[in-house]
């Protein structure tokens, strides 16, 4: 059996090869008693649920892979990949189907790998970078022509990245530690500090991961590859109120199963929180009651998720964008778009959006797709 620990982690580190060598390990999941066919042990390959239409974006075939996404309020999605590399996907182009890399804008690179990316409205780009030393931590990417910069040191495996825009901050998962660091935006000189730490972050494998707001205020934090009282695998949802001055309060677990086994990227809509299970090879929808439904999965072409995100303008908010990892299948590396909300009798342009009663026309967009001006703005929480 195949099993990652800390100090094969801290060995890859090492050797320099930050991201690309530790995900090829994370993909040992697939060896841990999985086929990789997107199914997990016993489950048959399908899960619960039913799929929805899932389609090719964006095509990043071939290394580096893509890891991470972000959307600005404007519906610009933005993707790491783990070249150390920030690319730009225009609202336009989010609802288009069969781009390449060629047809889209590189916004920056970077020395060391990308591994989480954020964006602060009308502000900078922020990234998860691991540069295998002293600069591992978060960047800040300029949207003023200027070159990347180190903003804060976050040592260990820095991951996921959210925009808390309450406190002016972005909190930090890491991940071969297990904690969740913030940064405040305000500081010249900013550093990060512990926000939340918790043994149910710090696993023997990968265990801190992505990060999501629920419609309470509260944070979910993703943990990857744990093992339950049984010594079972599973995936945990460990959800952290936060307090009136931004602390974090005690977390609960939120959810601890084998169908969240893998997860990694996470988001929220409305009620429900949305997974990528990577090495299942299927994104899942978690309800209040706790029960787990397969929104898309590896027939659908997903391949090791990484990260799951909704748009944020009407045109795009029924869809859902989903970053293929493909670690070990490079050639299958991709930005997808599924329909959790699609009529099965419709082409995917659903017509509850959500169960919110609205339509999906992009009331205050020109031709061209941008969105004026004080159009829908939705918190986008995401990760890998």
């Amino acid at each position: 059996m195949v099993k990652l620990t800390k100090r094969s982690t801290l060995r890859m580190f090492g050797t320099g090869l930050a991201l690309s060598s530790f995900a090829a390990g994370t993909a040992a999941a697939q060896a841990d008693g999985e086929d990789g066919d997107g199914s997990e042990p016993g489950d048959g390959g399908d899960g619960d649920g039913r799929t929805v239409p899932v389609e090719t974006v964006v095509d990043v075939r071939g290394e580096p892979v893509p890891e991470n996404l972000a959307l600005d309020c404007d519906g610009t999605l933005y993707f790491g990949i783990t070249a150390g590399e920030v690319w730009e996907v225009t609202n336009p182009q989010t609802q288009q189907t069969g781009l390449m890399t060629a047809d889209l804008r590189r916004v920056a690179t970077l020395p060391g790998s990308v591994v989480g990316v954020e964006v602060v409205p009308g502000g900078s780009i922020y990234v998860a970078s691991s540069t295998g030393g002293e600069d591992t931590g978060v960047w800040e990417v300029p949207r003023d022509g200027h070159a990347p910069f180190p903003l804060a040191a976050v040592s260990g495996f820095p991951n996921d990245v959210l925009y808390d825009p309450d406190f002016g901050r972005l909190l930090v998962t890491e991940s071969v530690n297990g904690a969740v660091y913030e940064v405040p935006l305000d500081d010249t000189d900013p550093e990060a500090t512990v926000w939340f730490e918790d043994e149910r972050l710090d696993t023997d494998s990968f265990g801190a991961n992505g990060l999501a707001f629920g419609r309470d205020g509260s944070v979910y934090v993703a943990v990857t590859r744990a093992t339950d009282e049984d010594e079972n695998d599973v995936g945990r949802l460990v959800r952290v109120p936060v307090g009136g001055d931004g602390s974090a309060g005690d977390g609960e677990t939120y959810l601890e199963s084998a169908e969240i086994f893998g997860a990694d990227g996470i988001t929220t809509y409305g009620p429900d929180v949305y997974v990528a299970a990577n090495s299942q090879n299927r994104v899942v929808r978690v309800t209040p009651e706790r029960e787990v439904e397969t929104i898309a999965g590896g027939d659908d072409g997903l391949v090791f998720p990484s990260d799951v995100l909704f748009g944020v303008t009407p045109r795009q908010r029924s869809d859902l964008f989903v970053c293929n990892f493909a670690n070990q299948t490079p050639e299958e590396g991709a930005i997808l778009r599924a329909h959790p909300f699609a009529d099965e009798d419709d082409d995917g342009d659903e017509t509850g959006n959500g169960g919110d009663g609205t339509d999906d026309t992009d009331e205050g967009e020109g031709d061209d797709g941008e969105t004026d001006e004080g159009g829908d703005e939705q918190s986008t929480e995401s990760q890998e």
